[in-house]
């Protein structure tokens, strides 16, 4: 993941920057859809950034910027789908170019070649299985000009709507909505059948 501090107040922001220097992102630790969320390149831009996310949570992230591709890889029942590259002409993927924009830009697969699809691949799998991730969800990743994949954030509830990343990637596989919904709904009853079992043995 790239170097990042946790704060909770514009001074704790102004520490963060001078440890990890521009330029930053600066994002709420639980908001989705980049909300709050901003990409700072100087000092003059950080304080309001800073205010910015704290307004949706009472701490915040400030990452050290990852200037390169954003791919993301989800994952539905133990395998990976196809990734996605996401290309933007603004600042960042920011809630306008998720949502309202018709300039964003997704190839799917998004990988140059068969063994970086395979890496990329590897590595969401990797790191949901880490966090103990079950069922479906996505993994976000920015590549840097020394072409290690950075994770962003493993994403356990990611979206679901006509611009959302993981119906884009299902329908690569030749899957339509309809099917996207009722597998994503068995690993919700598969997970909790197994809760189930956990807990009466436990009794």
């Amino acid at each position: 993941t790239p170097d990042y501090r946790v704060i909770d107040s514009v001074p704790d922001a102004r520490v963060a920057a001078d440890a990890l220097g521009y330029p930053l992102i600066i994002k709420p630790s639980c908001e989705g859809s980049s909300v709050g969320m901003s990409k700072v390149f100087e000092k003059g831009e950080l304080d309001a950034a800073a205010e910015l996310a704290l307004g949706f949570d009472t701490v915040a992230i400030v990452e050290k910027c990852v200037v390169g591709p954003e791919l993301t890889v989800a994952i539905l029942q133990g395998e990976a789908l196809p990734s996605i590259r996401i290309e933007t002409p603004r600042i960042f993927y920011d809630y306008h170019a998720k949502y309202e924009s018709e300039h964003t830009r997704y190839v799917c697969p998004g990988s140059i070649d068969a063994d970086d699809e395979q890496r990329y691949t590897d590595l969401a799998l990797a790191a949901f299985d880490e966090l103990g991730c079950s069922g479906w969800g996505r993994v976000d990743f920015m590549t840097g000009e020394d072409r290690v994949p950075q994770v962003l954030e493993v994403n356990t509830v990611p979206g679901m709507t006509s611009h959302s990343l993981v119906p884009m990637a299902a329908k690569q596989l030749g899957m339509d909505f309809a099917e996207l919904c009722w597998r994503v709904l068995e690993t919700s009853v598969s997970d909790a059948e197994q809760l189930a079992e956990v807990a009466t043995s436990g009794a």
